[in-house]
């Protein structure tokens, strides 16, 4: 793999498998974007107002490229139905395609669970296969997170980290719902710094600490899921947890010194 990806790529992608596959140049691809705009990102100076305006745009396309990401590891069926529509001679990319990755259906629940997710009595189409629904956050999410919890507080050579210490704090419900209600925030928060739909001056809305604050969050959001995914079980291209571990502090540090060079 090209030496120019970045830990956070490789935090959601995984390591290829020893065979190559589809879904290995699908998470290529989607490590690249992820590595090229998070670096775009955090060489930003968001006190420069042509390069905070563009800041929402790679925001969002690394949060998304995330998302899929993680979809594609966890279930591999729905991105490559979607990699082999694309590479079907019919593909028209002036055309909305039926089996296109969306945000609200495949990352976050179309539709509010039921009280019991579990009922005999619901169907099949009660059972929903979003990244971030309730259902994945039973089966893999919340147990990830404990292995997590049970990983660092045995770590022997642990170094201090604020991002871990906040993880610590909290339980299996709370983390699954808080990440799940920021993607949701700041998927909404950037893609109206794309859109452009407000009809207001935005530097009162879009100024940079506002800016600053939505990045870090959203990074540090998504490299939480990023290392759970590792400790679940069942996601396809999983590092060694030591490896996974590590990334994770390393991108806590790279967006650390972006905000030092923001603040100083």
């Amino acid at each position: 793999m090209s030496v120019a990806l970045h830990p956070l790529g490789y935090l959601l992608c995984g390591k290829p498998s020893d065979t190559p596959s589809e879904m290995d140049n699908i998470l290529f691809r989607l490590n690249d974007t992820i590595s090229k705009f998070t670096r775009k990102l955090l060489s930003a100076n968001l006190l420069i107002e042509d390069e905070r305006e563009i800041a929402p745009f790679y925001a969002r396309t690394i949060l998304e490229a995330s998302g899929t990401a993680l979809l594609a590891r966890i279930d591999p069926f729905r991105v490559l139905s979607v990699y082999k529509v694309q590479l079907s001679r019919n593909y028209d990319v002036t055309k909305r395609s039926n089996i296109a990755l969306q945000w609200t259906g495949d990352i976050i629940a179309a539709n509010k669970p039921k009280e019991d997710i579990w009922n005999p009595e619901n169907k099949v189409s009660d059972y929903d296969r979003a990244l971030l629904g309730n259902h994945y956050g039973e089966l893999f999410w919340k147990p990830g997170f404990l292995n997590v919890i049970d990983y660092i507080s045995n770590y022997s050579d642990r170094q201090q980290s604020d991002w871990t210490n906040k993880l610590e704090q909290k339980e299996e419900t709370p983390f699954f719902e808080t990440a799940k209600t920021e993607a949701i925030k700041l998927f909404s928060a950037f893609s109206k710094g794309v859109h452009y739909e407000f009809l207001v001056n935005t530097d009162s809305i879009y100024d940079a600490t506002t800016v600053q604050d939505f990045t870090q969050r959203m990074l540090q959001t998504i490299s939480d899921l990023g290392l759970v995914s590792h400790f679940g079980g069942f996601m396809a291209t999983a590092l060694d947890k030591e490896d996974a571990y590590n990334y994770y502090l390393e991108i806590e540090e790279m967006v650390k010194s972006w905000r030092r060079r923001m603040d100083s």
